[in-house]
């Protein structure tokens, strides 16, 4: 056995190492994508689930006492005017007289 043929041995050794650790990392790489693929799904799944979730809870809560607040504000600004009116009407008869 002379010296180029164990440079060729070798070269051929190498040659296969280098396409079984290109096989191996294309098959970790498929399975990571699935993996990953999978566990994003679930989050957009869990997303969703809170989003619908808090999409009730705004509709039975919220929305309620916001309406209650506009109507609290409406009634507010009712007795404000009115009010108002009568202390006009008590200065300008204090202003004449």
């Amino acid at each position: 056995m002379t010296f180029t043929d164990a440079a060729e041995i070798i070269a051929v050794i190498r040659d296969i190492a280098f396409i079984v650790l290109l096989l191996v990392t294309l098959v970790i790489g498929v399975v990571l994508v699935r993996k990953v693929s999978a566990v994003l799904n679930s989050a957009k799944r869990t997303a969703k689930g809170v989003e619908d979730m808090m999409s009730t809870v705004s509709g039975s809560l919220v929305k309620p006492a916001t309406a209650g607040s506009g109507v609290a504000f409406g009634a507010g600004k009712i007795l404000a005017f009115i009010s108002g009116l009568s202390r006009r009407k008590k200065k300008q008869g204090g202003n004449n007289g």
